[in-house]
This record gives C-alpha cells, sequence and structure tokens, in this order.
C-alpha cells in the first residue's frame, strides 16, 4: 500500500500530469462557454415555432406511411424495392416532440448524449498520453531502474505503478464526468431547455458515462503497457499514431477503392463506438434480414480483451529483460 501511495504521489507531482489537466479544463471552459454563449431560454414565440414543426413533422409521417401502405396494397414487389426497411422506417409521429426544434436553445436531453460520447474520446486521450509518459519516462531515464534497486521485485513495482496510474484515471474521470454532465445540465436550465429528464434517461446517461470512465481507465492501461513494451513514451504515442493513420484510415480507403465490403470487424474503432454508442449495424441484408452487427458486449468484451493482452506482454517482458 505505501509503494501505491508512492506512486500516486509520484503521478500527481508530474509537472507533465498537471499541463493535462489544465488543457483538458481549458477545452471544457471553451465548450461550455461557448454552448452558454449560444443558448437562450426559449420565448413563448420560439416554442409556437417549435409547436408548428414539431406537428409539420408528424403531418408529414403519417403521410409517408399512409403513402407507403397504398404502395404495398397495390403493387407488393415495387413497394418492396421502393420502401426497403417497411413504412415504420420514419418513425413514428407520436414520439415527436416540440422540444428538438427549438432554435437557438440547448435542450439537455437532446444533445448531452453527443457530448458524453465527445467526453469519452478525449477522456481516453487524456488518459492514453498522460499514462504513456508516466512509465515511459521512467522507463527512458533509468528511473524504475533505481527503484528496483531499493526494492528488487519488478512485478510488485510495476503492478503498483499500475494500480496508481488506473485508479487516478478512474477516479478523476469520475468526478470530470460528474463536473461534466452537471455543468451543462446548469446551462440548460439557467439559459436553455432541460428537456424530459426522467428515470430512464438519467439511467442511459448514467451508463453511457461509466463506458466513457472505463474507456478512458483501459486506454490508460493500453498506453501504460504500450510505452513498458517500448521503453519510450514517444514509441507508444507512435504506435497509437500509426495504427489509426495506416490502418484505420489507410486500410479503409483501400478496402473502399477494392469493394471489400463490409470492413468494419477488421478495425478497433468499430468496437470502440459499439461499447459506447451501442449496438453496431453495419450491413443491410439486400431483402431486409440478415443484417451483420456488433454489439456493445462484444465492444466491450474487444476492449477488456485487447487491454489484458497488452498487459499481460508487458508485465512478461518486464520480468524477463535487462533494464540497463
Amino acid at each position: 500500500m505505501n509503494l501505491v501511495r508512492a506512486e500516486v504521489s509520484r503521478l500527481l507531482s508530474r509537472r507533465f500530469t498537471l499541463i493535462m489537466v489544465i488543457g483538458l479544463l481549458a477545452v471544457f471552459g471553451v465548450t461550455a462557454a461557448t454552448t452558454l454563449a449560444n443558448s437562450t431560454r426559449p420565448s413563448d414565440g420560439t416554442w409556437a415555432a417549435a409547436q408548428k414543426s414539431a406537428a409539420e413533422r408528424r403531418e408529414s409521417l403519417v403521410r409517408f406511411k399512409a403513402n407507403c401502405e397504398a404502395a404495398f396494397r397495390d403493387d407488393k414487389e415495387s413497394a418492396e424495392a421502393m420502401f426497403a426497411d417497411g413504412c415504420d422506417a420514419a418513425g413514428d409521429p407520436a414520439d415527436i416532440k416540440a422540444a428538438p426544434y427549438l432554435e437557438d436553445a440547448f435542450v439537455f436531453d437532446q444533445e448531452i448524449r453527443g457530448l458524453t460520447v465527445f467526453l469519452a474520446v478525449y477522456l481516453s486521450f487524456f488518459a492514453f498520453v498522460v499514462a504513456a509518459s508516466f512509465i515511459g519516462a521512467e522507463m527512458s531515464s533509468g528511473g524504475i531502474t533505481n527503484l528496483l534497486l531499493w526494492r528488487p521485485q519488478r512485478s510488485a513495482i510495476l503492478g503498483a505503478k499500475l494500480a496508481a496510474l488506473t485508479g487516478c484515471v478512474a477516479l478523476f474521470s469520475i468526478l470530470f464526468t460528474a463536473l461534466y454532465v452537471g455543468t451543462f445540465y446548469l446551462i440548460a436550465y439557467t439559459s436553455g431547455w432541460p428537456g424530459d429528464t426522467g428515470v430512464a434517461f438519467w439511467g442511459d446517461l448514467a451508463a453511457l458515462s461509466w463506458r466513457a470512465v472505463a474507456l478512458s481507465t483501459a486506454g490508460a492501461a493500453c498506453a501504460f503497457a504500450l510505452a513498458t513494451l517500448a521503453r519510450h513514451t514517444a514509441a507508444a504515442l507512435g504506435i497509437a499514431v500509426g495504427y489509426f493513420l495506416i490502418w484505420e484510415a489507410g486500410a479503409r480507403i483501400v478496402f473502399e477503392i477494392g469493394g471489400m465490403l463490409p470492413y468494419d470487424p477488421y478495425f478497433l474503432s468499430s468496437y470502440l463506438s459499439a461499447f459506447i454508442t451501442g449496438d453496431l449495424t453495419y450491413w443491410h441484408g439486400l431483402d431486409g434480414t440478415g443484417d451483420l452487427v456488433i454489439t456493445r458486449l462484444s465492444g466491450g468484451m474487444v476492449v477488456a480483451g485487447l487491454t489484458a493482452a497488452l498487459l499481460a506482454a508487458a508485465f512478461a517482458n518486464f520480468r524477463r529483460r535487462d533494464l540497463a
């Protein structure tokens, strides 16, 4: 426990960690300030315009469904080609509310989910860089070698560093997410519109927030493992940047040009997206059946499996190699 506390102190006292926290808070401050500046409390006139837009949308959906059903009655084969997704694909008119049509107003229940997905990405980036720097600096400078002279237990030393890092990242992510969501709710409450924030809404948002925290913690663990294997911060960051530039960007272009579809299961980003936002349908059967889906569970399993594999390799390699 004393070793873990020492590593926590070491992590929190690093100048780079402080700089990254300040940067994260600065980006958050700019985002919140921009949202506040562009949001106004909806007036009676704004509500009337939103109600009118919602009514027009409901009427449009009713007409669409009526035309679709008429087409199926007249010529089912042609209708199946024209309305491949069915007559209910456009949505239920009863689900159309006025709040999404409010202009110049930040509607909390409509926009916070997208903002939280952005938070998950940014927290993961923050955690990855901080973690890579934390262990990479000690590996390249020889600091960890000096520590082993005092306590020659490699697994214990590396485990304490990992526990301190992931614990701090998880705690910080939880606190920052609470601040983030609370701030945007306050903006909506004072200068926008909270929307329909019932129990189901808060439950879904809490689950999304916990997945964002889990992803940032996994990102920190993966960066820790990569920097341990590569023995340098820059190498760990280079591996991550190289993967996304060469495979996630370059390989997608090659697959697209070659017509090799679907290619989504071959990219980590597909599983990350499914884990955070929900089941990802990446291929629709031509007859409306046989859809291919990456589920949230499979996305989470890939994230967990990748993290475990990298950590296992890092610990195995650290235990047997020469650190001089």
